[in-house]
């Protein structure tokens, strides 16, 4: 029970870190977005289904990100020369530093928070940080939700 306990605590603590991690770098920015930002600059040019796949986003969601990522300057389309049916997504000069200011402000918020901790504290907690990275990633996907609960906007009350 008491190993129980310590994973729920863990739990809570690491939503309270990315929480309050997202609120301190900026209130601006769609974690998401920058999630595609950063695979494009590392895998483009990409097809927008490789983005879906590799994010584990839906077609429409991917296709919104993207729509306001280029309406922003940050990304560019152009027509796949393998498929006509698609496209390719490539990072801007804006894009690129859109990620630059992204990470500086994490740093900067992050470096401020752990100031005052060892560099043993913190090569422990980089070592424990990486290997949550690594386990999350290594996690099957979630299930879909049943179809028959519908949207969650649209499900009645359990009290009506």
């Amino acid at each position: 029970m008491a190993q129980r306990n310590e994973r729920a605590d863990f739990a809570r603590a690491v939503m309270e870190l990315l929480d309050q991690g997202h609120r301190g770098i900026s209130r601006r920015l769609d974690l998401t977005r920058v999630r595609v930002l950063g695979l494009v600059a590392d895998r483009g040019p990409i097809r927008p289904n490789a983005i879906a796949a590799e994010l584990r986003l839906t077609a429409s969601a991917t296709s919104r990100h993207l729509t306001a990522l280029e309406q922003a300057g940050q990304v560019a389309v152009e027509p796949d020369p393998d498929d006509a049916r698609t496209f390719l997504v490539e990072l801007t000069d804006q894009g690129r530093e859109e990620i630059a200011v992204t990470v500086q402000a994490g740093v900067t918020a992050f470096t401020s928070v752990i100031a005052d901790w060892s560099d043993e504290d913190v090569l422990t907690a980089t070592a424990l940080i990486t290997r949550l990275n690594q386990a999350w990633a290594q996690r099957p996907p979630a299930p879909a939700p049943e179809s028959s609960e519908g949207p969650r906007w649209r499900r009645r009350r359990r009290s009506d």
